[in-house]
C-alpha cells in the first residue's frame, strides 16, 4: 500500500478518536461517562478480535506468498539445474566435436603423407620408366649404328682405284687415295655411296632421341671403326659442303683429322 493511503487512514482514525472525546465531553453527563465508557468494552473486544483475525489473515496471506515465492525459487532452481545440465551437455558435445576434428586432422595428415609417398613412388616409377626408355633407345640406336657401320665397311671394300699398271680396292684403295688425293680414277658412284652412308650415320646419331652422353658413345663407336685413311679421304671429299662440314666438326672428326694430318 502506498504511503499516501496509510497517512489518510491514520488521519481519519485520529479524527474519529478526537471527535469521540469531544462528543462525550459535550453531550454525555459527567456522572454517566464512566458507565457510558464501559458500554464500549464489548466493542473494544470485538474490534480486538477483528484485529486479531486480520493479523491471522495477514499471516496466512504472507504464508501463501512465502509458499509462492518458495515454489518460484524451486522452479528457478530447477530451471537453473536444467540450464547447467544443458551447458554440461554442450560442453561434452564440444569436447566430442574437438576430438572428432582432431581425428579428422590426424586422418588428413595420414592421407597427405600417403599422397606424398605415392607421389615419390610415382616419380621413382617415372624415373625408372625414363631410364628404361633411354636404355631401350640406346640399344635400338646402337643396333642400327652397328648395322650401318657394317654396311659402310662393305661399301668401302667395293671401291676400286687405279694404281700404276693395276687396280687396288678396299682398305688399300683408301690408303692410296689418302696419299695421292682424289685425282686418280675411282668408281665415283661407289665412293659417293660410301660418303653418303657415313654422313647418314652421323645424322641418325644427332637426330635420334638420345641423351648427349649416349650420342657421344655412338660417335665414339663410329670413330673407332673409321681408319685414318678413311678420315683423310672423307675430309678431302667435303669440298664446300657446309652442312657436312658441320656434322664432321661437331662429331669430333675434324679434331682427329688435324692430329693425324
Amino acid at each position: 500500500m502506498k504511503k499516501k493511503y496509510i497517512a489518510i487512514i491514520a488521519s481519519v482514525i485520529f479524527l474519529v478518536w478526537a471527535g469521540s472525546g469531544w462528543a462525550i465531553n459535550t453531550w454525555i453527563n459527567a456522572s454517566y461517562r464512566g458507565t457510558f465508557g464501559d458500554m464500549f468494552g464489548a466493542v473494544n473486544a470485538l474490534f480486538s478480535g477483528f484485529a486479531f483475525a486480520g493479523l491471522i489473515y495477514t499471516i496466512g496471506v504472507q504464508r501463501q506468498e512465502l509458499k509462492s515465492q518458495n515454489k518460484s525459487i524451486d522452479m528457478q532452481t530447477d530451471e537453473m539445474k536444467i540450464q547447467v545440465s544443458a551447458i554440461k551437455m554442450q560442453t561434452e558435445e564440444l569436447a566430442l566435436q574437438r576430438e572428432a576434428i582432431q581425428m579428422q586432422t590426424e586422418e588428413l595428415a595420414l592421407q597427405r603423407k600417403a599422397i606424398e609417398m605415392q607421389t615419390l613412388e610415382t616419380a621413382r616409377s617415372a624415373d625408372q620408366l625414363e631410364g628404361q626408355k633411354n636404355l631401350s633407345n640406346l640399344q635400338t640406336a646402337m643396333s642400327v649404328v652397328n648395322d650401318l657401320i657394317r654396311t659402310k665397311n662393305k661399301r668401302m671394300e667395293g671401291i676400286t682405284v687405279s694404281a700404276g699398271s693395276g687396280w687396288i680396292k678396299g682398305t688399300d684403295a683408301f690408303g692410296h687415295l689418302s696419299e695421292v688425293g682424289l685425282g686418280v680414277w675411282v668408281n665415283e658412284r661407289t665412293l659417293e655411296s660410301y660418303l653418303n652412308l657415313f654422313y647418314y650415320i652421323l645424322t641418325f646419331i644427332n637426330e635420334y632421341d638420345l641423351k648427349e652422353e649416349q650420342k657421344k658413345l655412338l660417335r665414339d663407336l663410329l670413330n673407332v671403326d673409321t681408319s685414318n685413311e678413311e678420315l683423310k679421304v672423307i675430309y678431302r671429299a667435303l669440298g664446300n659442303d657446309q652442312h657436312r662440314m658441320g656434322l664432321f666438326t661437331s662429331s669430333g672428326f675434324l679434331t682427329r683429322y688435324k692430329k693425324i694430318k
